[in-house]
């Protein structure tokens, strides 16, 4: 299956620890999951993937506010990458996590193989594609 969520893309935030020690997500991160939780429910199958998964996606990026028009067209171009926060591994932790919430597969232990892309483009979105892999 193949999908677009048209929302930005965020990444998973290291947990906060009080001063007792225990561990807790901040308020932003816990409204980034809910959003992305929204948006990726419509597309989850009946039944939770039960083999091997591949998971394929594009973190597209917005642009900076301050880049020209030049720029902004490299950016689009893929000539000029994007190397700035966040991570693509706190990107797909992300969304890992919101797809094994969701019962996608039945644990994010199942992803055999996984491809993930950030870059910049004009209209910011994650582009995911999941399937069964071999």
């Amino acid at each position: 299956m193949e999908f677009e969520l048209a929302i930005i893309p965020t990444a998973q935030q290291r947990a906060r620890h009080t001063r007792s020690g225990r561990a807790y997500k901040s308020t932003e991160q816990e409204a980034n999951e809910r959003t992305l939780e929204a948006v990726l429910i419509r597309y989850r199958p009946e039944k939770p993937l039960s083999g091997p998964v591949r998971l394929v996606f594009t973190a597209c990026m917005p642009m900076p506010a301050s880049a020209s028009k030049k720029l902004r067209a490299a950016m689009q171009e893929g000539k000029i990458g994007h190397v700035v926060r966040p991570d693509v591994d706190n990107l797909s932790k992300q969304l890992l996590d919101a797809m094994t919430r969701l019962r996608f597969w039945e644990d994010d232990r199942q992803v055999v193989e996984l491809v993930a892309r950030k870059r910049y483009d004009e209209n910011p979105r994650w582009v995911v594609e999941v399937s069964e892999s071999v």
